[in-house]
């Protein structure tokens, strides 16, 4: 078990050299931009990716200039994808305060995830090696293509477990692998350690967003959504998929009920569409897809650790095994 607090106490300078390195780069002589650029900055989340990108690091080396700016184009690129995906959820919050959509406007949302996109690639391009800027491009695309057929699979109500992890993989774990991968070759890894860094990504990406859908159907937890809100778009995630394998004679009545929600862009939740998600989330429950998500969870955070066993031992390595284990505690 661990938390971020104690894992940015352990990296000490790392960290703050890190966050130098990302205010140096979203830095801009345009005073509205700048304005936007601190309001992002005074609301920022646990850094939890670039905190593991520089655990990678030391885990296999030293950390070099190159880690840093592998970290700051972690955070650019994830808060990039926030500002934009509070946008086409017409997302009034995000931890806790106005979105940026929300305080300032949606184009100005929309163009501050482009200036940071634009920034990550420009810093990428300029300080680290070329395998390191294709790791991340390839990142983007794979994270456009996840996104994509996400929304594909909502249209069509025909997600099925192969097509939720490749979506998945895509939309998170993608990101976290491009990140730890380039932040082990920054730091002078050898390719069996690379090859270690990258597999544990891979997992605790998986992971992550396994339970974010468990907790989705989890009623109690402040998740600042109603239980089952993924389905206000439609979206059949792990629980829901679980659930159906555990009664497949009332699957096509559950995704009838989801088909007539039409409208998944609409900020506001109607009554039927609320009757709708309370129901599905009922199903889900009697009939074991969180358990049976939550196995599949269990399965992910196990690679995510074994993954990390030719590695010598470290403080952080220790810190990274940690974090695994904590992906399947978060939320309690």
């Amino acid at each position: 078990m661990t938390d971020t607090e104690s894992a940015r106490s352990f990296l000490g300078s790392d960290f703050e050299k890190y966050r130098q390195t990302l205010n140096n780069a979203i830095h801009s002589d345009e005073e509205y931009l700048n304005a936007i650029n601190k309001y992002v900055l005074g609301s920022r989340g646990k850094e939890i990716r670039p905190i593991l990108s520089l655990l990678a690091g030391l885990a296999c080396g030293k950390l070099t200039e190159q880690n840093y700016c592998c970290a700051a184009a972690t955070e650019m690129l994830h808060t990039a994808t926030l500002m934009h995906d509070d946008v086409a959820d017409s997302a009034s919050m995000r931890r806790g305060i106005l979105s940026v959509s929300a305080m300032f406007s949606a184009p100005a949302a929309v163009l501050t995830g482009d200036f940071w996109l634009a920034r990550s690639l420009n810093l990428l391009v300029d300080r680290c090696d070329k395998q390191i800027v294709l790791n991340f491009s390839e990142a983007i695309r794979k994270m456009s293509e996840g996104e994509l057929l996400q929304l594909d699979k909502a249209d069509k109500l025909d997600t099925d477990e192969d097509d939720y992890f490749r979506i998945i993989y895509g939309k998170t774990a993608a990101l976290f692998e491009a990140s730890l991968k380039s932040a082990a070759m920054a730091s002078g890894a050898d390719s069996l350690c690379t090859d270690c860094i990258t597999s544990y990504a891979e997992h605790v990406g998986l992971a992550f967003q396994i339970k974010d859908d468990i907790m989705d159907y989890t009623p109690g937890l402040d998740t600042g959504k109603l239980p089952g809100a993924d389905l206000k778009e439609r979206k059949i995630t792990l629980p829901l998929i679980g659930a159906m394998k555990n009664a497949p004679e009332q699957s096509s009545a559950v995704i009838a009920k989801i088909s007539t929600i039409e409208d998944i862009f609409s900020k506001e939740t109607t009554q039927q569409e609320a009757q709708i998600m309370a129901e599905v989330s009922d199903f889900v429950a009697r009939n074991k897809g969180i358990d049976y998500a939550a196995q599949k969870l269990s399965t992910q955070i196990g690679l995510a650790v074994d993954s990390l066993t030719p590695l010598p031992p470290s403080r952080a390595k220790e810190f990274l095994t940690g974090f695994a284990e904590y992906v399947g505690k978060r939320g309690r």
